[in-house]
């Protein structure tokens, strides 16, 4: 019945997304660039190539500036990186595999996904990262299989990096604790969709698109991952959802630990609603926590001030668990 459902939800969301806006990062790099440069921006189709309307901040210090946009699902737009209000601009070869091919006008090229997402890092004026920056990392996924009610012999991961190949990424339980892992060396800021499976595709997960790991499709709803620049190791994930196991003691108790984030998109100040108390985190899209507060149960405003516009996970931990949500700052 619960299956039904989920697939009638997904049904009824598709129909209704024909015309809705996705939060799309962009991000580039700046290391690399020779010149002098206050603030990088973001023209394109979309905002007429309107200068210094669409600027990008530098959150982590990093020299890489980022921005995350509304965009409208199913568009194919023109675009390029720029600084100052046009003071310098992106020259890019029309041979470059992100660019619209055109030798006179050559501009990056995107086609808005049904998603959020996040762009690879793109060097000033080349279409991959710069040199010397790692190209790739090794990433270790981890599934527990504590809860899961079938049968299984052994689980594996499943994505767009492999073709959704079938058992052609098995993972393995080094501890026998029945927490399945695989490390897999992936492309520096790829985006990839995955999920977990078992046996050659016998069985695999059913996630809620909800859920802030997802691609947000009610009907294809896969996991989401931006790849991270460094080694990195996931926390182990219950099967079928974004959490560890035992965040919750029965699918009655979800709704009560939900989060309830508004307004969404929020500038100046946000509202949580929740039954739980916890400490309450603001995170960025890389993972670093930018803002804390402690949350009683019921109803918080946080502040926004000082927060640069942009795509966020809000997260509360408290003593039964964690729940997350997404929040766009504008």
């Amino acid at each position: 019945m619960k299956k039904s459902l989920l697939m009638i939800a997904g049904m009824c969301f598709s129909l209704w997304a024909g015309a809705q806006t996705r939060n799309i990062t962009f991000q580039v790099d700046m290391n690399s660039y020779t010149g002098t440069f206050t603030t990088p921006e973001v023209n394109g189709t979309w905002n007429n190539w309107c200068g210094n309307c669409n600027v990008l901040s530098d959150p982590n210090n990093d020299d890489i500036w980022t921005v995350t946009l509304p965009l409208t699902q199913g568009d194919t737009l023109e675009f390029k990186y720029s600084h100052d209000n046009w003071a310098g601009q992106e020259t890019l070869s029309p041979a470059g595999a992100c660019t619209n091919g055109n030798t006179q006008f050559t501009n990056r090229k995107f086609i808005v996904p049904g998603n959020d997402s996040v762009l690879s890092v793109a060097c000033w004026g080349q279409c991959g990262p710069c040199s010397g920056q790692p190209t790739t990392a090794n990433i270790t996924f981890k599934v527990d299989m504590n809860s899961f009610a079938g049968t299984f012999t052994t689980p594996e991961i499943n994505g767009t990096f492999n073709n959704w190949c079938g058992n052609c990424a098995a993972m393995t339980d080094v501890n026998s604790d029945d927490i399945w892992e695989i490390t897999i060396n992936m492309a520096v800021g790829n985006t990839i969709e995955y999920k977990f499976s078992h046996d050659n595709w016998t069985g695999q997960e059913s996630l809620d698109s909800t859920g802030t790991c997802t691609n947000g499709n009610g009907q294809s709803t896969n996991r989401m991952l931006v790849i991270p620049a460094g080694d990195t190791i996931m926390p182990a994930v219950c099967w079928g959802f974004c959490q560890p196991c035992g965040i919750f003691n029965s699918i009655e108790s979800i709704d009560q630990f939900k989060l309830k984030v508004y307004p969404n998109p929020a500038s100046g100040t946000v509202n949580i609603q929740s039954a739980l108390a916890g400490t309450l985190r603001l995170m960025d899209v890389t993972g670093r926590v930018v803002k804390e507060d402690h949350m009683v149960a019921g109803e918080h405003s946080m502040s926004l001030e000082g927060i640069n516009s942009g795509l966020y996970i809000v997260q509360l931990n408290s003593q039964n668990g964690m729940s997350s949500q997404r929040l766009l700052v504008k």
